[in-house]
């Protein structure tokens, strides 16, 4: 892996951050429906949930914000435009394409405040005018190659974002404090490196994915009395 400068670090962290202003905190994964169901009620349990909810994740959103990456750094417009349509069929529930299209919107018109470049504008644009969904996995991997950042970080910046929606959730719905989801984060680490293994070489073409209970918990907590969170 490539070592990255002071400057990349910090623009990682920027973008990973849990309090980035793109409206990660309105949703949980269904976490609540979960918690309802009884399928997690303990830590053990929450990590399990995390972590197919990361596998889940990785071999689409995963998939599609590499691939997204890539096609930036080569001017492939049409690309990124195939990519996200491809994307959102994925989510099989509305609520999964509610947020990501509203966090990939506002992560583009973050994007242009910090670095207003004509691609991102462009992009921003064709959101607005619903010429494009505008996933937030998608516009990762634009933001991230414009950025200068590598397909780690932005894997890892994906992934954390995924745990980090889930596990702040987590401290709402659950009898748990921050030691119990910030073991849950460094025992998952190795499976986010792991899985950027399996699908770093990956395209659309090659994305899937199945997690029945997860979508099945989905599909209850767009009906469902117990929602602390959109999503």
């Amino acid at each position: 892996p490539s070592q990255m400068t002071l400057q990349q670090i910090v623009r990682l962290l920027q973008y990973a951050d849990s309090a980035l202003p793109v409206g990660a905190f309105a949703f949980s994964c269904s976490l609540e429906t979960a918690v309802e169901q009884g399928v997690v009620y303990d830590a053990a349990t929450l990590r399990e949930f995390v972590e197919t909810l990361l596998r889940q994740s990785a071999s689409t959103d995963g998939i599609a914000a590499l691939a997204a990456r890539r096609a930036t750094l080569t001017g492939d417009y049409e690309a990124l435009l195939t990519i996200d349509a491809r994307l959102i069929r994925c989510k099989l529930n509305d609520e999964a394409r509610q947020m990501n299209r509203r966090m990939g919107r506002k992560l583009a018109e973050l994007g242009i405040q910090i670095a207003d470049d004509p691609l991102l504008v462009r992009w921003r644009d064709d959101i607005v005018a619903n010429r494009t969904a505008g996933t937030y996995p998608t516009t990762q991997g634009i933001i991230f190659a414009l950025g200068g950042l590598d397909a780690q970080a932005l894997f890892a910046a994906q992934q954390y974002g995924v745990m980090m929606t889930t596990l702040n959730a987590a401290l709402r719905c659950l009898r748990l404090t921050h030691y119990h989801t910030q073991r849950i984060i460094a025992q998952l680490a190795p499976l986010v490196e792991e899985l950027y293994d399996q699908v770093c070489e990956l395209d659309t073409d090659d994305m899937y994915t199945f997690a029945p209970v997860i979508d099945l918990l989905a599909a209850l907590h767009e009906r469902g009395t117990a929602r602390m969170f959109m999503n």
